[in-house]
C-alpha cells in the first residue's frame, strides 16, 4: 500500500508511531548501555574499596602479622581472601568454582569465566614495615548483579511495548478527533456540491485552530462565489429581457409590414422603426461589453497620472452644448491643478455618466424650465479628490436610492423623460469609483433633485 493513497489520519498515526518506536528504542539502547556501564563501574569501585578496608584490619610487628578477630571474608557481596608473600591463604575460603590457580596481580581488574559464573577479581599488595608482604584479593560474582540487570531489562521489555501499544491507540484517538472536523467539512462541501446549495456553510468547530480559519476563509469564498452565481443568474435575466424588447418590436415591425403590399411611405416608416430598435440594441451590447471590463479590476483599469482639472473643463465644456439645447444651464466650480493617477478614459466616462444622467431627469415639474441646470464641482481636500454632480430634477424617491447602483435597476419611468435607458450608466459609476479605490454617494430629495459625490484617493 503507497503511503500516498492512504488517509492523513492514517499516515499521521503511521509516523507518530514510527517516531514513538525510533525513540523508544534509542531510549532503550542508550539507558541498556549507560546500566552496563554503570554496573560495571559500581562492581569495580565496590571490590576496590572491600579490598582496601580490609588492610585496616591486618597489623604487622616484628616477624608477625595480626588479622582482626572480628575480620569479615564476606562484604557487600565481594569474597576477600588474604595471601601471604609467596601466594598462601592466610585467610578466607575460596569461593566455589573458583579457579584457585588465577594468579595475583596488584592493582589490575580481571574478569575470570567459570563453568557457570562470571567474576571480577581484584588484587592488592602492601609492604609492612617489618618487610612483610600481604595480598588482598576480592572476588565478586557478576551473576547477581547480572540478574538484577537482567530482571530490569525484562521489565523494560515487557513494559515498554504495554505502554508504545497505549501511547498509539491514544494517539490515533486524539488524530480521529482532532480530523472529526474534517469529516464534517467533507460531508458538507459534497452536500453543498451534490446539491449545488451555495446557500449552505461549512461547520466551524468551537476551538479557533487552523481548521477554524481555515472553514472561515472557505465560508467566505462560497459566500462569493454564491453573490458571483446570483449576480451572474441576474445578469443573464436581465440581459435577456433587455434584448427581448427590441427584437420582438424589430420581429412585429417586419411581420405587419410583410402582412401585405404597402406604400413606400410606410416602408420608410417601418424601416426607421426597426432602425431605432437596432441602435437601441447596439448601444446595450456596447454597454455590456464594457461591463465585462468590470470582471478584473486591474487588468481592465490602466493608470497613469494626469490633470483632472483640464478633463472636467473640457467635459463641462462638451456637456454643456447637449444642455444648453434642453434649455438647462451647465455650471462648474473646478479647483485648478487636482492630478490624479488612474484611467483617465474610464474617469471621463464615469463624469459624463453622471452628467448626461443629471440632464436626462432634470425635468421636474415644480422647476422653471428657464431655471433648470446641472453643476459639475471638483476639489481637493485631506489627500482626496471629490467630484460632485448635483441637478435640481425630479430627484430619487427615498425607497429607490439603494438600488439605483444595481445592473439594469430603473426607476419608474415616468421619473424619466426618454425610455431609452438599460439602467447601466450608475452601475458602470459605480465600479469605476471603487476599481479607482473610491466610493461614490448620492443624496436626493424626490421633487427636488439628486446630487452625486465620488471621493477618491
Amino acid at each position: 500500500m503507497k503511503m500516498k493513497n492512504t488517509s492523513i489520519k492514517t499516515r499521521v498515526t503511521l509516523y507518530y508511531a514510527a517516531v514513538l518506536i525510533l525513540i523508544t528504542l534509542i531510549l532503550f539502547t542508550a539507558f541498556y548501555f549507560t546500566a552496563v556501564r554503570q554496573m560495571n563501574v559500581v562492581s569495580r569501585d565496590t571490590v576496590m574499596k572491600a579490598v582496601q578496608n580490609t588492610f585496616d584490619d591486618i597489623e604487622a610487628g616484628d616477624g608477625f602479622i595480626e588479622i582482626d578477630s572480628d575480620f569479615d571474608a564476606y562484604r557487600k557481596g565481594v569474597t576477600l581472601l588474604v595471601y601471604s608473600e609467596s601466594g598462601k591463604v592466610i585467610k578466607g575460603t575460596i569461593p566455589k568454582n573458583f579457579p584457585a590457580q588465577t594468579p595475583l596481580e596488584a592493582g589490575n581488574y580481571e574478569e575470570i569465566t567459570g563453568e557457570d559464573d562470571v567474576w571480577l577479581v581484584y588484587d592488592l599488595y602492601n609492604t609492612y614495615e617489618n618487610g612483610e608482604g600481604i595480598w588482598v584479593r576480592g572476588i565478586y560474582a557478576m551473576d547477581n548483579a547480572m540478574q538484577t540487570f537482567h530482571a530490569v531489562i525484562w521489565i523494560m521489555l515487557i513494559a515498554l511495548p504495554a505502554i508504545l501499544l497505549l501511547a498509539i491507540l491514544a494517539g490515533r484517538h486524539i488524530t480521529r478527533q482532532a480530523f472529526t472536523p474534517v469529516s464534517k467539512i467533507t460531508e458538507t462541501a459534497n452536500s453543498i456540491n451534490s446539491g449545488r446549495d451555495l446557500s449552505k456553510r461549512l461547520p466551524q468547530g468551537e476551538s479557533k485552530d487552523e481548521l477554524y480559519d481555515l472553514t472561515e476563509t472557505l465560508n467566505l469564498m462560497i459566500g462569493r462565489l454564491e453573490e458571483a452565481f446570483q449576480a451572474e443568474k441576474q445578469f443573464s435575466s436581465d440581459v435577456s429581457h433587455e434584448l427581448k424588447t427590441p427584437v420582438a418590436v424589430i420581429m412585429a415591425e417586419c411581420e405587419y409590414t410583410l402582412q401585405k403590399i404597402r406604400q413606400p411611405e410606410e416602408y420608410q416608416e417601418s424601416l426607421m422603426t426597426i432602425q431605432s430598435q437596432c441602435r437601441r440594441t447596439i448601444s446595450l451590447i456596447q454597454q455590456l461589453l464594457q461591463l465585462t471590463r468590470t470582471i478584473d479590476k486591474d487588468r481592465s483599469v490602466e493608470k497613469e497620472a494626469f490633470n483632472l482639472s483640464i478633463l472636467c473643463e473640457s467635459i463641462a465644456e462638451e456637456i454643456s452644448v447637449l444642455a444648453a439645447e434642453k434649455g438647462i444651464t451647465m455650471k462648474t466650480d473646478i479647483q485648478a491643478d487636482v492630478n490624479l493617477t488612474g484611467d483617465e478614459t474610464l474617469i471621463m466616462r464615469m463624469i459624463l455618466n453622471l452628467l448626461t444622467n443629471g440632464i436626462k431627469y432634470s425635468k421636474n415639474s415644480n422647476t422653471d424650465e428657464e431655471d433648470r441646470w446641472v453643476s459639475l464641482r471638483l476639489k481637493e481636500k485631506n489627500n482626496r479628490i471629490i467630484i460632485d454632480v448635483e441637478d435640481n430634477g425630479i430627484g430619487i424617491k427615498e425607497e429607490e436610492l439603494e438600488n439605483i447602483f444595481h445592473r439594469f435597476y430603473k426607476v419608474d419611468k415616468s421619473r424619466a423623460g426618454e425610455d431609452d435607458s438599460f439602467g447601466l450608466g450608475l452601475s458602470m459609476v459605480r465600479w469605476i469609483a471603487q476599481a479607482h479605490g473610491g466610493i461614490v454617494s448620492v443624496q436626493s430629495s424626490f421633487g427636488k433633485g439628486s446630487r452625486f459625490t465620488v471621493e477618491l484617493p
